[in-house]
């Protein structure tokens, strides 16, 4: 049972999404405003390795060409600012086109858990794509960001920190990861993918929008 300290925090949660809405019209599916989403310190990069970043690139293709969201999951470690990922699940069979599903991936979600340290080095980038339909496809919805913070929120090993978790967002071409601490969200605005040698062979985009929002929209 949630005590009532939970219920206020999650409420003051609730209220900043709900304040970064670019228009509350669509009920959960509602769209938040990157914009409004405070930035990761200074020097805080995510890392990608070069074969999981070929992976994630067929899952923005597979997106475009069939017009449905793909879910997936990173795994890799957590170190200060730094974020490195060199592995991937994909279910690729997701069998709703317009919503994520988890259902298929939790096994491999559990393993990861179950065979992890837990000492706050590793992490999981809980991850979907959206396809360009509509105005408002690179935003996160207020479904994912609720989603994202009742599977931090809800879980003891993601609440009390012995495995990070944050969010991934895959939508033309860009790469937006965010962070919940258990107060807010925070996004990533530097990603790299890392070539097997070591070297850093490219700075992928995120956050990078290229539709405008439509005025009159607002709540």
């Amino acid at each position: 049972m949630i005590d009532k300290s939970e219920a206020l925090r999650r409420a003051k949660i609730d209220l900043k999404n709900k304040l970064r809405l670019i228009n509350n019209h669509y009920g959960d599916m509602s769209p938040i405003n990157n914009d409004l989403l405070p930035g990761m310190p200074k020097g805080s990069v995510v890392v990608i390795a070069e074969d999981v970043h070929k992976i994630m690139d067929k899952i923005q293709k597979e997106t475009t060409k069939d017009k449905r969201e793909i879910p997936f999951l990173l795994y890799g470690k957590n170190e200060g600012q730094l974020v490195f990922f060199d592995k991937i699940d994909v279910d690729w069979r997701n069998p709703h086109s317009m919503e994520a599903d988890f259902s298929r991936l939790a096994p491999k979600l559990n393993e990861f858990v179950n065979k992890s340290k837990k000492d706050g080095t590793d992490i999981i980038a809980h991850g979907h794509s959206h396809p360009e339909i509509g105005g408002f496809y690179h935003c996160f919805s207020l479904k994912d960001m609720d989603g994202y913070k009742n599977l931090r929120m809800d879980n003891e090993v993601f609440k009390m920190g012995k495995i990070e978790l944050c969010s991934c967002l895959l939508t033309d071409g860009n790469t937006n990861f965010l962070f919940f601490d258990g107060n807010d969200y925070y996004k990533f605005n530097e990603v790299f993918v890392q070539a097997e040698n070591g070297d850093f062979i490219e700075q992928l985009p995120c956050y990078k929008k290229t539709m405008v929002y439509k005025r009159g929209l607002e709540r």
